[in-house]
């Protein structure tokens, strides 16, 4: 039986750490996500103009959705999938202001720009795939999910909620 030196199996062993080490783990695209969702919005323009009806509407549905999208992220923070799925759903089922039927001004929904039900739609799709990934129970896919239902949130907020200033009411 040959007999290993100490100092060789010293140095093996520091370079199968050093190897293991300097590989990086797989890490979810957050960073980007990131970046997307605080840009400056797509419009050069002030925020979308609203009628003050829509408006108060719209309103008094963020707030409660602004209770929902908290307890989402609190569910989130834990990893409580099945809180997520669930939650990530009722939020896609909330999102279901029914674009308008006629030309009819005096209809509320025809007061709301087309652009709105876009966004709509869109926020609809990403809680339903953040639900699909909760289910999968993959912490990555929900984090890469969850970034995607805020970028939606934060861009409709930057097409239609007023700023701080006051720039349109």
């Amino acid at each position: 039986m040959k007999r290993i030196r100490r100092p060789a199996l010293v140095s093996a062993l520091l370079a199968a750490l050093c190897s293991c080490a300097a590989q990086t783990a797989q890490q979810p695209p957050q960073h980007d996500q990131l970046a997307r969702a605080i840009a400056a919005p797509d419009r050069v323009d002030p925020p979308e103009p609203l009628s003050p009806a829509a408006r108060a509407f719209l309103k008094q549905r963020m707030a409660a959705h602004a209770r929902d999208m908290g307890s989402l992220m609190s569910a989130i923070m834990l990893l409580e999938y099945t809180s997520i799925a669930i939650r990530a759903e009722a939020i896609a089922d909330d999102a279901s202001w029914a674009r308008p039927l006629t030309g009819d001004a005096t209809e509320l929904n025809a007061q709301v720009p087309e652009k709105f039900y876009v966004r709509q739609d869109d926020l609809k799709t990403a809680a339903r795939r953040l639900a699909a990934a909760a289910r999968l129970r993959d912490a990555y896919k929900v984090a890469d999910a969850y970034g995607r239902v805020a970028e939606t949130c934060v861009r409709c907020h930057a097409d239609f909620r007023p700023g701080l200033d006051g720039a349109a009411q």
